[in-house]
């Protein structure tokens, strides 16, 4: 995390006069006197304070309605603790193992009744998993846990933590499915930004359907130079536009397979488009330099570290592909292994 300014602190603190009070106490992790910050999207400083000689914290602010946020120390050196911020006193504490138990408010509240009954299917599934355990107990145990975060987002659909749970475990089906889903919460959750960003996902998961034409992209080189999908796509090319990262190990097992496709039909009009996630700009081109990478490859980051080429083709995982005709159309998606080099086969005969 950047280091924040001592002024930025002090707006956020006095921002919000008049709206209802709410308290953050407990536990985090830090030593006594180190800084600890409450902070909103875009790591928007809500609050700020230093740890007590007891380990414990309290931060103290007024909210006008309620939101998501987290508690860091100033570099992110400590896990992270994501709670709902609303009036009233939220109490944390460190769980056994790992993450933070959120209580005190209504929100987070139900949210903890959630995540423990998740935990106990989750313990009961690693457990079933390692002793062999029958696929049809699996089975209804994974279909347990589903049914216990749908019986919560229909129990919340009128608030932040129905929105939520939806958008963390609901919202990757498929498009005709999520907008059902969506349609059940209020009409002010689905105004509110999350609900709005799911909506955005599907929308460009529709938008670049098979069938659909190709969405096009303007990004970057290792040499800094702009390269255009349209340089490449609907001309006379067959166009793969592969979006993964150096920290994705499934996506670095698919290379062997990009290599092989590309060895065998570069001369024959094939051509690969490949979007790079990652944050580390130096270890990307050092990977690419590295690893026999000659198709085109650029990087999908934007400078806040989001992706505006990613969000635009609906990825929320990697690695994800798009096989793109010769006239701009999608044919193809999430083609594995020898799957892309058969499909050439088929294409370019």
């Amino acid at each position: 995390m950047k280091r924040i300014s001592a002024i930025f602190i002090a707006t956020a603190l006095l921002s919000g006069c008049g709206s209802p009070h709410y308290t953050v106490t407990g536990r985090y992790g830090l030593a006594p006197g180190d800084s600890v910050y409450l902070l909103g999207s875009g790591d928007e400083v809500l609050a700020a304070g230093v740890m007590d000689t007891d380990t414990t914290f309290t931060l103290k602010g007024r909210i006008a309605a309620s939101k998501l946020a987290s508690l860091s120390d100033r570099y992110a050196t400590v896990e992270p603790a994501m709670l709902f911020l609303e009036a009233g006193t939220i109490r944390i504490e460190p769980r056994n193992g790992s993450g933070y138990r959120v209580t005190g408010t209504r929100l987070n509240d139900r949210a903890d009744s959630v995540y423990r009954s998740c935990a106990a299917l989750d313990a009961r599934l690693r457990d079933e998993k390692l002793s062999g355990g029958n696929p049809e107990t699996i089975r209804a145990i994974a279909s347990e846990r589903d049914e216990v975060i749908s019986t919560a987002v229909r129990a919340n659909n009128d608030n932040l933590l129905g929105a939520y749970l939806f958008r963390q475990f609901q919202s990757s089906g498929s498009p005709a499915g999520v907008r059902e889903r969506l349609a059940e919460f209020s009409p002010e959750m689905r105004a509110h930004p999350i609900l709005r960003g799911v909506l955005a996902r599907i929308e460009a998961v529709e938008k670049t359907a098979i069938g659909q034409p190709y969405t096009d992209l303007a990004l970057c080189d290792a040499e800094g130079a702009a390269i255009p999908l349209s340089s490449v796509a609907g001309k006379t090319n067959w166009v793969l536009l592969d979006f993964w990262a150096t920290w994705c190990a499934p996506c670095c097992r698919e290379i062997p397979h990009l290599r092989e496709a590309y060895a065998a039909y570069k001369a024959k009009g094939f051509e690969i488009y490949c979007v790079s996630l990652d944050n580390d700009e130096a270890k990307w081109r050092s990977f690419t330099s590295d690893n026999d990478m000659p198709w085109i490859n650029v990087l999908g980051i934007d400078a806040d570290k989001q992706s505006t080429a990613a969000a635009a083709y609906g990825i929320t995982s990697i690695p994800a592909n798009f096989l793109i005709s010769p006239d701009g159309i999608i044919v193809a998606k999430n083609l594995r292994g020898g799957e892309l080099s058969k499909k050439l086969a088929e294409m370019l005969k």
